[in-house]
């Protein structure tokens, strides 16, 4: 849901002063870990990555760019490029590499099994999500 819609859809169960759930948790975890464009680029990735795990790949999109966001307002710029970051991982994960249960369609339809198109695909799209990773850590 990311940080905005938390307040809308459940009500208002968060203390006064709660800048949002994300936004709260960002500013626990600044005051322990140094933020920088390392911290943020793996922040993003790993936040896409997690919530790609359900197999949708946009379901996590939400809550990818309010981490982004976080974390782009905290080093004062970046906050595009970690978005990018986060939205890809969710869909290279959830878009059924590493998660096969969104290959069965496709793979279905091309006649191959799901499990043998994720394992050969695998390899690639984690060397690419790391790629894109490190250039992200540059580009912050």
């Amino acid at each position: 849901m990311g940080d905005a819609a938390f307040l809308t859809v459940p009500g208002e169960p968060l203390p006064t002063g709660s800048q949002g759930i994300v936004n709260d948790l960002g500013v626990a975890l600044a005051d322990r870990v140094p933020v920088n464009g390392v911290v943020g680029s793996l922040t993003a990735a790993v936040t896409g990555a997690i919530t790609g795990l359900d197999g949708s790949g946009f379901s996590g999109l939400s809550l990818a760019g309010s981490v982004a966001k976080m974390f782009g307002a905290a080093i004062g710029s970046g906050t595009a490029t970690l978005t990018a970051l986060g939205q890809v991982a969710a869909i290279w994960v959830g878009g059924g590499t590493p998660i096969p249960w969104a290959l069965l369609p496709a793979a279905a339809i091309c006649g191959v099994n799901p499990f043998e198109l994720a394992r050969r695909n695998l390899k690639p799209v984690l060397i690419g999500l790391g790629a894109t990773t490190i250039v992200a850590m540059f580009l912050v």
